[in-house]
């Protein structure tokens, strides 16, 4: 028992490093979303608090200098950015080895890393270690999830965190020392977004799938199922370690949790350009984030996926017929209770943003947890198809199977991830439509984000020295994120300006859901074209010259 805990451990620390060591070496390529310059000064501002806390905690604890580091992004938890400030205090301030912006999106990077071993140990007893190292590999190849992987933002984040949750909650049900750990859990996902609450209630249905054949009525009334330890544990340590934990609800505390329930209640608008219609009131349909999400899924691992879902809905559907009891041996019924909930995760992370009456854009940024749950169900399919190559091939080693089949998996997305990297993965679709020409042709969104590419940047940087620069149809974005390259010395001096008319170098990015997208077009297009990026032969910028 014990070898086989340390095999876990050691196979999920092996994951965790190698996908941190990945992410940082391909992290200066990566372009700047406009997301990086809400969080990444944040975050910086949070962990300099952080600082003064242990060097001068007589002033840091006052109200005005509390107040002064958290007002940056306050409509936010702080717990990623937290990460975020840390990382860029270690790698920018104290070890020289990266940006500023660079150090700071190495704190997601790490996230990831850690939601990468999450997956390990949660999948390795119950599905085996075969499905427990393919779940990560199958994550890092799609192009989208890596792509976030490496932005200053919350949406890798909080897919880690639901897994944090979903993994305390599912191990708190065979080992009772875990419920107190699950309640912290659950405190520190809250701390990292809103949508980070709503993993509580797959885990509560579960946990009545299983109990439900308990409730009875007999001579003293109605007897309910027993209450989950561990989701009283939720319920009474998750506030608590919210509040305590973010020092912006220190004063005034129920104002200031009113403003940040709100802020989401009322967000304000973002455009989606699908279905060839741009979406914002009302929001998009239903259908949007299923045909988005499963949309920019390499072939097999959406195939793969649908074979775990599959045998995913037998398992829950056993759960609820015996009532969480099962005539098969340990493991199997194991393994049904964690595909059980691992698929009830994956509906509620999607179908929150699908059936609720909430704003739908960027993509599929708002259900990122979605992405790592499937690839934990789609691990589980993997397993099936190589069971079915071995009953076919008796002589082939399992081990060799699976890597062969995981390989064949991965391949598709690696190339994606490879073709599309720098910021360009937001441009990558699977086969299901077609690719980025079927996309397009589909009426989907090429791009979102306003995207800085780097490579872009670097162009306009040797083409267009003294030159004026304007970038349409939002160029506010850019001259914020402009400042980082500038302060990273990915670029020197771009002189970019707020007047489109007094602009030598002109920049589209071909971004449907701006209503302005088509008369800018049409007005630029007579222009000299002197640069320009396609991907598939649809263009994703190009910059024009008078």
């Amino acid at each position: 028992m014990i070898a086989r805990v340390v095999t876990r451990g050691r196979a999920a620390l092996v994951v965790l490093l190698a996908t941190f060591a990945l992410h940082l070496a391909l992290l200066p390529a990566q372009g700047l979303t406009d997301d990086d310059d809400f969080y990444a000064p944040a975050a910086i501002s949070y962990a300099t608090w952080l600082g003064d806390v242990l060097t001068n905690p007589g002033n840091a604890l006052s109200r005005a200098r509390i107040d002064a580091a958290f007002t940056p992004n306050h409509e936010h938890p702080p717990g990623a950015k937290i990460v975020m400030g840390l990382s860029h205090t270690l790698l920018h301030r104290g070890l020289g080895l990266c940006g500023a912006l660079d150090a700071a999106r190495a704190g997601v990077a790490l996230l990831a890393a850690a939601l990468a071993a999450l997956l390990v140990l949660l999948l390795w007893a119950p599905l085996g270690p075969g499905a427990a190292l393919a779940a990560p590999a199958l994550l890092l190849s799609l192009p989208r999830f890596f792509f976030h992987s490496e932005v200053a933002t919350l949406d890798v984040p909080v897919a880690c965190a639901v897994v944090a949750v979903t993994a305390a909650f599912y191990w708190s049900e065979r080992n009772r020392r875990f419920t107190i750990a699950c309640g912290v859990v659950f405190g520190a996902a809250l701390l990292v977004k809103l949508n980070a609450p709503f993993a509580a209630l797959p885990c509560a249905l579960w946990a009545l799938a299983e109990r439900w054949r308990s409730a009875r009525v007999d001579k003293n009334g109605v007897v309910l199922p027993l209450v989950p330890p561990a989701l009283v544990a939720m319920a009474l340590l998750g506030p608590l370690i919210f509040v305590v934990c973010w020092p912006w609800l220190w004063h005034d505390t129920f104002e200031r949790l009113g403003a940040y329930f709100a802020f989401h209640l009322r967000h304000y608008p973002i455009l989606l350009f699908y279905d060839g219609e741009i979406w914002e009131q009302p929001f998009a349909p239903w259908h949007a984030p299923f045909v988005l999400g499963l949309g920019v899924l390499p072939a097999p691992v959406l195939m793969l996926g649908l074979l775990g879902v599959a045998r995913a809905m037998r398992a829950l559907a056993r759960m609820v017929m015996h009532g969480g009891r099962s005539s098969e041996d340990a493991k199997v019924c194991e393994g049904d209770r964690l595909r059980a909930l691992l698929l009830l995760q994956t509906l509620f992370a999607i179908g929150i943003v699908a059936f609720l009456d909430v704003p739908k854009y960027g993509g599929e940024k708002l259900f990122m947890p979605f992405f790592p749950l499937w690839c934990a169900l789609a691990a589980d399919g993997l397993a099936l198809v190589v069971g079915a190559a071995r009953a076919l091939w008796p002589r082939v080693p399992t081990r060799a199977a699976t890597v062969v089949v995981l390989g064949l998996a991965v391949a598709p997305g690696v190339l994606g991830t490879i073709k599309h990297h720098g910021g360009y993965a937001l441009s990558y679709y699977g086969e299901l439509v077609g690719g980025l020409r079927g996309a397009v042709a589909r009426g989907h969104e090429r791009t979102y984000y306003d995207v800085a590419y780097k490579d872009l940047a670097q162009l306009l940087d040797t083409r267009a020295q003294a030159l004026r620069v304007h970038v349409v149809p939002n160029h506010k974005e850019y001259v914020r994120t402009f400042r980082w390259l500038e302060r990273d010395r990915v670029v020197g001096d771009v002189a970019l300006t707020k007047e489109r008319a007094r602009a030598d170098v002109i920049v589209l990015t071909h971004e449907r859901r701006w209503q302005s997208y088509p008369a800018l077009k049409a007005e630029l297009e007579p222009l000299l074209l002197i640069d320009e990026r396609r991907i598939d032969g649809v263009p994703l910028w190009s910059v024009y010259r008078r």
